[in-house]
């Protein structure tokens, strides 16, 4: 490994652009190189299968788990937190504001992190809008509260995310300029909530356009005006930003792990 790796790094962009997918390869790159680290699957159902076939070392959260502990916490006891939890009130509470329960979340993993400073944590956001979410939150919710144990909490939040060593973010899109452009948009959406670290926001591209027209064989002089317009367009996304390569087969373990000796760069 040619760097000390940060502790928290988040993997985000829309969907289907390859998040779980990089997140799972870079996991298993950390692991293999002595990293004592573990995947979150934030605020979605794990693909335990999958899991299981690649040996990934994992860190489980739900909203009511982390809520009932950290609210066990403040209260000194985790009975009654645990009878606060089963109320009507606390449920409906996470359903109307979803902010809440991924700062609750979000809150948990930083725990963790402070807890063990070997632990490193790679966390795979399941949209671009539970990553933005995560960390308007802090700053809402702050804003709400003003002051208290609560807010407390929150500014020791913000300190660990406005550390450079601590935190690095990932966001990961297809070639082509309307991906480009909703993940340069994500971007600097998130160097706003994250004034101070906007250089360890990098932009993953996956350039399984290129891998398209190697493997078809395609003439691209046949092509009509417009597609040669759109190949040479996505070439230019491909040459200007950092790529990760497609792996053009259906067997999701070897694709993770044919990955995973391709994301020092990923530091």
């Amino acid at each position: 490994m040619s760097q000390t790796p940060h502790r928290l790094y988040i993997f985000t962009g829309k969907g289907g652009v390859g998040k779980t997918t990089l997140a799972m390869a870079f996991t298993k790159y950390l692991q293999s190189s002595g990293v004592h680290v573990k995947y979150n699957c934030f605020h979605q159902n794990p693909e335990v299968d999958l899991e299981k076939a690649i040996e990934l070392p994992t860190i489980e959260t739900k909203i009511e788990t982390s809520a009932e502990l950290y609210i066990g916490r403040k209260l000194n006891s985790t009975t009654i937190a645990s009878w606060i939890m089963k109320t009507h009130f606390f449920k409906s509470l996470f359903q109307m504001i979803p902010g809440l329960g991924h700062m609750i979340l979000f809150g948990h993993l930083i725990d963790e992190l402070e807890k063990d400073p070997t632990l490193v944590i790679v966390l795979d956001s399941p949209a671009s809008g539970h990553a933005l979410t995560m960390f308007e939150s802090t700053s809402n919710f702050k804003a709400i509260f003003k002051n208290g144990l609560i807010v407390k909490d929150i500014d020791r939040m913000q300190n660990f995310l406005s550390s450079p060593m601590n935190l690095k973010t990932h966001v990961v899109t297809l070639a082509t300029e309307l991906s480009l452009a909703e993940a340069l948009d994500l971007k600097a959406e998130l160097d706003n909530n994250l004034q101070g670290t906007e250089a360890n926001t990098d932009l993953l591209v996956n350039d399984s356009f290129k891998k398209f027209f190697d493997l078809q064989n395609i003439d691209e002089s046949i092509l009509p005006l417009f597609l040669k317009q759109k190949v040479e367009l996505e070439r230019k996304i491909v040459n200007q930003y950092y790529t990760f390569p497609h792996i053009d087969q259906n067997d999701m373990p070897k694709i993770v792990m044919s990955l995973s000796s391709l994301m020092e760069k990923m530091l």
